[in-house]
């Protein structure tokens, strides 16, 4: 296949078939498929970023509980969103649906435009993710192009390209648009049925044409990386990702029912949350070395050790991003993961009178 311009063969009946298999089989009782208020979709689509779907549905739910509408989260401090976003990673996410809610109600008023190109201004809202508000909220015409769909296309047409390098993205995007249907009434359906035929039969490593249950997938006689014998390598992507491997020593100091907790810098790994120092700065030479933890972020891999050192006394003096927290208190707070779960697993004030 030329590198220069991507060739598509005709799939035939491709468009009509997956809007028929969406209707029978898709999903159809996600909660975010209830009331599709902009603002839901819009919610939904980026807790869906970097999240399994099974892992979001209950943090959903609780989100809207906090924050029911976009004026709630608007305005909301950023430490609020990011207490009811800890847990979920990729918390750069969270920062901008704060971002978002802010200027959708500054500058229209709480109501998200329908204009795609008008979206893919926002905050935290790309190319994909302002097609995705535009049809499943207003029933614009727009073509979808997230991880999954890229390997549903490529897959099914057989694009043995590089997906990292922009020119095979543009032509996958020219061919996401040739594939719209035609008829307004189909196009959720369509939409739908590549986020769904992406996430549950053409996964990315035990796609169901390759599954030891023998089940049938649609388009498998017309899918030319199933075809070819290429589906494990399909999408290609030659780009690797340098894993930069951290150690870093936690600082846990305990005064009766109280931890020492720091909030972090606004950039850099774990942007604005809390977390234990990362320096003896209390200079106590009495800390009990605690297990390692290790913990495995998508450019770092983090080593920490932990030191627990038990006070006596409240230090007069802390730094001015520090702050002494009940251990009940500390798990309402935005936290990373590893924190959330060191607290909760550990006794840390057993043997403090």
């Amino acid at each position: 296949m030329p590198k220069e311009i991507m060739k598509f063969i005709e799939i035939k009946n491709f468009t009509e078939d997956l809007i028929s298999w969406q209707r029978k089989q898709g999903r159809h009782h996600l909660p975010w498929q209830e009331n599709r208020t902009a603002y839901r979709v819009w919610l939904s689509e980026i807790m869906l970023q970097q999240t399994q779907v099974s892992t979001v549905i209950d943090r959903y739910q609780l989100f809207l509980k906090r924050f029911p509408n976009i004026h709630s989260l608007a305005e909301s401090s950023v430490d609020d969103v990011l207490a009811e976003w800890s847990g979920m990673g990729y918390y750069t996410r969270a920062r901008n649906l704060h971002k978002c809610a802010q200027v959708v109600v500054a500058e229209y008023g709480g109501d998200f435009p329908s204009d795609p190109k008008l979206l893919e201004c926002l905050p935290g809202i790309g190319k994909s993710t302002a097609a995705a508000i535009a049809v499943f909220s207003f029933g614009v015409r727009a073509a979808i192009l997230d991880g999954n769909v890229k390997r549903v296309l490529a897959r099914l047409w057989g694009v043995d390209d590089d997906l990292s390098k922009s020119a095979a993205v543009k032509s996958l995007w020219e061919h996401a648009e040739s594939l719209l249907p035609g008829k307004p009434n189909d196009l959720v359906s369509y939409t739908q049925g590549l986020m769904d035929f992406g996430a549950t039969h053409c996964t990315q490593y035990q796609p169901v044409c390759m599954g030891l249950d023998k089940k049938e997938c649609l388009f498998q006689n017309r899918c030319q990386a199933k075809l070819n014998n290429k589906v494990d390598q399909i999408p290609l992507k030659v780009k690797k990702v340098n894993v930069q491997q951290v150690k870093m020593d936690w600082w846990i100091y305990i005064y009766k029912d109280k931890v020492l907790l720091e909030k972090r810098p606004d950039s850099g790994i774990w942007a604005s949350l809390w977390s234990f120092p990362e320096q003896n700065f209390l200079m106590q030479k009495d800390a009990q070395k605690l297990n390692v933890v290790r913990h495995v972020l998508t450019h770092r891999h983090l080593t920490i050790q932990p030191y627990k050192i038990s006070l006596l006394a409240m230090p007069k003096k802390i730094q001015a991003n520090q702050a002494w927290v009940s251990l009940s208190d500390a798990l309402k707070l935005g936290l990373p993961k590893p924190v959330s779960s060191f607290l909760q697993n550990q006794d840390l004030v057993h043997d403090v009178v």
